[in-house]
């Protein structure tokens, strides 16, 4: 088996157009248009960076992928055959609005309208789309208006914290996404030390990206009086005059931490963490402080850390709001669903929940009422916390109940935008390629999208046995145990998980330490599997733990099964090689998952035990379950020396590489030591 090195996996991220997608066997239909040899692309003499950038793109796109030459004029007024036309036109029916395009497709030639430069590139995308899933060079005859749902799909970079090269930039362009986030402590200062915000969006820009940013300096200041004008003048309005490409500021309470004098906030709780009516004060100050720099400037504000809270004391806070301000609201997590007749609750994010949840409904409503703009982090860019160390989730046939509820949430309230994704970042996959079909209009049908995707993807022969794969792991992933003590446990970072008895002399030992600029240390969070905090289930863990190990169990079942119908395909291409590799990761968190429950039962019959021989049988019980998790992160890794992607979240860099999963080893091996101890002073 080949071995790849951390890292390697960015490489393919650069890949901007696949090659040889083309079947020659393949001919046109009656009412098809098929392009020929020397393709001639024609713009407009005045045409601006991005249309210029789409142009050149396409070209390349009919050579790498089509095998097909092609060549850039300027428009000389008169219709050629075997030629695309791209224009900027304002008034192109049902999409005349930002990003909207209309695609006529005759005999001869194709016209591309864009309402603006971005809508024209975006019709080219949408040619490359079709050709792709036809594995040729041939576009029905018609016209098409189309329009975007959602502006902004924002995201953040599944290539590293704030990394954005060119050839990524153009990927996440083409899957349809339209702005970048970056997490910012100062001006070119960011969680990787000095960062050149205007290098970034001068590239980004060619691409039609939007520049949003949240800042992680502490807003310590309380948001009155001349003192805290300057500071807030200082941390966002001199910001915005370095750099005015910013489209928008996000806020969010942990990033603020903002120290609220509402006498409602409940004592000994984070700053940040609650909707207090002061934020009304700070939301205010940030808004006159930025807006006298540039004043279309967004402001949006998150209720992530929020949801915890009485659905009251969030309505109370949105009716006072400036009308100005952009309401984000978390799309699935601190919901309540049910398994096996036990409540549970949606920890962080996850696709257990398809959404949307009680808080976002109950927020939406209010928000719709005083005309605020709404977003929603739908992390539709392909992946949640379900498991965070792989590059998306492959489960299309629940992301597309998810896309059809964010839809709804457009129709019914109004839903503007979206967080398509958090700080895990895009790796360009089948899954946000469904959602940007998903995310456009006119609207297509996606159960039936999802065949052709994976016949594009791992070969036509492999659709079937791949498309039944995929339903199993769609299931699977509809029945996850989205606990916290699982998302920011086995699910977060995988096999490398270590494991610990609650016994004297804590080790003082932490999880290995991640790459010098990853974000989350993970300090002190893995010695209890079940610490108390706001994410607290409803039902008791005598109650709840066993039935998540069934439900669990069955989650094991079916991403194995499914990995068994994968392996039965004869010819694989690289990508399903992966996809495999992938399913195995999978298999192995949750064996993980499984284990930890497993061990945290037994650990609570260690401590109630009153017979010297039933603490033996325990303790032996202990020792076995860490010498499984041993053998576990020992087949993890020719899984993850296989596809260096996995493992890896780029916010946290690799958490679960050879390294980290060595560590664990020598953590169980040290564990399975301490309990022989503890039980030596007992005997």
């Amino acid at each position: 088996m080949r071995k790849e090195n951390n890292y390697e996996f960015c490489k393919r991220l650069l890949e901007v157009h696949k090659k040889d997608r083309r079947d020659f066997s393949l001919l046109p239909e009656e009412n098809e248009f098929a392009f020929q040899k020397n393709v001639k692309i024609y713009i407009p003499e005045n045409a601006g960076e991005v249309l210029l950038t789409a142009a050149k793109d396409f070209e390349d796109y009919l050579f790498t992928s089509m095998k097909l030459s092609a060549s850039i004029d300027y428009d000389d007024g008169e219709k050629k055959e075997n030629s695309v036309y791209l224009y900027v036109n304002s008034d192109i029916g049902k999409a005349s609005e930002r990003r909207g395009h209309r695609v006529s497709v005759n005999n001869e030639y194709v016209v591309i309208e864009g309402f603006d430069e971005c809508g024209a590139a975006q019709g080219l995308y949408y040619l490359e789309d079709v050709m792709n899933l036809r594995s040729a060079p041939f576009l029905t005859i018609k016209t098409e208006e189309r329009r975007v749902m959602f502006c902004p799909r924002m995201i953040m970079s599944g290539y590293g914290m704030n990394e954005y090269p060119d050839a990524y930039l153009a990927a996440l362009a083409h899957h349809g996404f339209t702005a970048i986030s970056l997490w910012i402590y100062g001006k070119n200062h960011s969680q990787k030390g000095y960062t050149n915000f205007t290098d970034i969006s001068s590239r980004a820009k060619k691409y039609g990206f939007d520049i949003y940013v949240q800042s992680f300096v502490k807003h310590e200041i309380y948001p009155e009086g001349e003192e805290a004008q300057k500071f807030y003048d200082e941390l966002y309005a001199d910001l915005l005059r370095e750099f005015p490409f910013i489209k928008g500021i996000r806020l969010i309470g942990e990033a603020c931490k903002f120290k609220s004098r509402d006498p409602n906030y409940p004592k000994n709780f984070p700053d940040g963490f609650y909707p207090s009516s002061d934020w009304k004060l700070l939301v205010e100050m940030i808004g006159n402080s930025v807006r006298k720099v540039s004043p279309d400037i967004e402001v949006i504000v998150s209720t992530y850390n929020w949801g915890w809270t009485p659905i009251e004391d969030r309505l109370r806070l949105i009716r006072i709001l400036p009308e100005n301000t952009i309401l984000s609201c978390p799309w699935d997590l601190y919901e309540n669903y049910d398994m096996n007749g036990i409540e549970e609750m949606c920890a962080d994010y996850s696709l257990r929940v398809v959404g949307p949840n009680k808080n976002f409904i109950a927020e939406a409503e209010e928000a719709s009422k005083r005309g605020l703009a709404i977003t929603a982090t739908t992390n539709t860019g392909g992946k949640t916390w379900d498991f965070g160390a792989i590059p998306y989730t492959p489960a299309p046939y629940r992301w597309a109940e998810r896309c059809e509820a964010v839809r709804e949430a457009h129709d019914k309230y109004g839903l503007s935008g979206l967080f398509d994704a958090i700080h895990y970042g895009v790796y360009p996959s089948f899954i946000s390629e469904l959602t940007k079909w998903a995310f456009c209009e006119p609207r297509v049908d996606l159960q039936a999208l999802i065949p052709k995707l994976l016949a594009m993807h791992f070969g036509n022969e492999a659709r079937e046995r791949v498309d039944s794969a995929m339903k199993l792991w769609s299931e699977a992933l509809a029945n996850m145990v989205p606990t916290n003590e699982d998302q920011y446990g086995a699910l977060r970072v995988g096999p490398s998980i270590p494991i610990y008895a609650k016994l004297e002399n804590m080790p003082e030992e932490q999880f290995p330490p991640q790459d010098q600029f990853a974000m989350h240390k993970f300090k002190g969070m893995f010695y209890s599997v079940y610490n108390a905090n706001r994410h607290e289930q409803p039902t008791p863990w005598q109650t709840r733990v066993p039935e998540e190990i069934k439900t669990y169990e069955k989650v094991k079942d079916l991403i194995f099964d499914g990995i068994k119908i994968l392996e039965s395909i004869e010819e694989k291409n690289d990508e399903l090689k992966r996809l495999i590799a992938m399913g195995y990761f999978m298999y192995r968190t949750t064996i993980s998952c499984i284990n930890r429950k497993k061990f945290f039962l037994l650990d609570k019959k260690r401590l109630a035990e009153e017979s010297k021989e039933d603490l033996a049988d325990t303790v032996s019980q202990m020792q076995a379950l860490l010498n499984e998790e041993k053998e576990n992160a020992r087949e993890t890794i020719p899984i993850v020396e296989y596809d260096s992607v996995l493992g890896f979240e780029p916010s946290m860099e690799y958490v679960c590489d050879r390294y980290r999963l060595e560590w664990k080893m020598s953590q169980v091996e040290r564990e399975i030591e301490r309990l022989s101890e503890f039980l030596n002073t007992k005997l």
